[in-house]
């Protein structure tokens, strides 16, 4: 899944750049040799980072 659209940057990455040592979104980015743009996916990167499980809209109903 991608968690930032403008740099193209994937779930995976994020959990890397976690298990690499980044403690924050900036290392993050950095991490990953990318810099923030539009900042939209900061609490996204951030759950990446920490292993929190994300949240999910209750009124929300799956795709068939």
């Amino acid at each position: 899944m991608y968690v930032c659209i403008c740099n193209a940057l994937k779930c995976r990455q994020f959990k890397d750049a976690a298990k690499a040592g980044a403690r924050d979104v900036p290392s993050a980015f950095k991490a990953c040799g990318a810099k923030p743009k539009c900042g939209r996916c900061f609490e996204e990167a951030a759950r990446m980072l920490t292993g929190a499980e994300p949240v999910r809209d209750p009124l929300a109903t799956p795709a068939e």
